[in-house]
């Protein structure tokens, strides 16, 4: 059954999340290959668009299966998210998402990412800014900024008043940084005080970790699972898992059609930590994949361990 956020309906209840240096636009698209509904960009800093860095827009680009798309953007002066609109940066995307729960230092030096959970006026202003310009506009948040805070319910519901058309709550601190295990009941408490969709992000790996937090939340944003399976959208649907030597095989092809040859062959060598963990006899590719400067020599490779 089908569920919306604002007037956009998906297909079914989940979400590719956005994680930097990982959701480009060939590992988003192979997402929607294999059975997500939307598949969310890294964020983007609000920032470089406004100065128009080329590194920044780059992270903008999107295929013609991104429906929807969206956009996640950081940053924490709501004139900045206004300028990004009015250079229309924003216009191509169907939903504007903004990044609260980012823990990184260097972000949140600066009062963006999860440091907004301590300023939730400016947090609303930014959502309401981009609402009067008539975006649909989602958020993406924390529990809590210190170490066992929970500010959840209330902030999400001052995003919902600014006018957000649904949040996703990671239940975990940003003092917990990535660690610990993300508390779902708490995004449970949130679902049951808005009136809008709440997504469920963290700790969703495989079908066990998904039941034991089914129901409680409208949508599953799934990041770190995805990067080992992006299969698992279609395989927490039922359907069945696709072969590990499939999947690669695919990544290398969508990297290779949308960008020059060292940025996936740089992407490669991150993902294999991932793609070959458990993977009986790997361990000599893993190691030698970070010594291969070229797609056609990790294909070979690859075509040696799977075949």
């Amino acid at each position: 059954m089908s569920k919306s956020i604002a007037d956009i309906q998906l297909k079914n209840d989940f979400i590719a999340a956005p994680l930097a240096g990982y959701t480009d636009i060939a590992f988003r698209r192979l997402c929607l290959e294999n059975g997500a509904a939307m598949a969310v960009t890294e964020m983007v800093s609000v920032k470089g668009l406004c100065y128009r860095n080329p590194q920044t827009e780059r992270l903008l680009r999107i295929s013609e299966t991104e429906k929807p798309s969206c956009l996640q953007l950081f940053g924490s002066d709501y004139r900045d998210f206004v300028k990004a609109d009015e250079l229309g940066y924003l216009s191509k995307f169907d939903i504007i998402d903004i990044n609260m729960g980012c823990p990184v230092n260097k972000v949140v030096k600066n009062g963006e990412g999860s440091a907004l959970l301590k300023t939730p006026s400016v947090a609303a202003d930014i959502v309401k800014s981009l609402c009067d310009r008539g975006r649909i506009v989602t958020v993406k948040m924390r529990s809590g900024f210190a170490e066992n805070e929970n500010v959840s319910v209330k902030f999400a519901m001052a995003m919902q008043d600014a006018g957000a058309s649904m949040v996703t709550v990671h239940a975990r601190t940003r003092a917990q940084l990535y660690g610990g295990k993300a508390d779902y009941s708490i995004t449970e408490a949130v679902k049951d005080a808005l009136d809008i969709p709440v997504a469920l992000s963290g700790d969703i790996t495989d079908e066990e970790s998904f039941l034991q937090r089914k129901n409680c939340a409208d949508f599953y944003m799934i990041g770190r699972g995805a990067l080992a399976r992006p299969d698992i959208f279609n395989v927490l649907q039922g359907l069945k898992a696709r072969s590990k030597r499939d999947l690669i095989m695919r990544h290398i092809e969508l990297l290779c059609e949308y960008f020059e040859e060292r940025y996936a062959v740089n992407q490669l060598r991150k993902f294999m930590a991932y793609y070959l963990k458990g993977e009986r006899g790997t361990k000599e590719l893993k190691a030698k994949v970070y010594c291969l400067d070229s797609v056609d020599k990790i294909k070979e490779e690859i075509e040696k361990v799977f075949t």
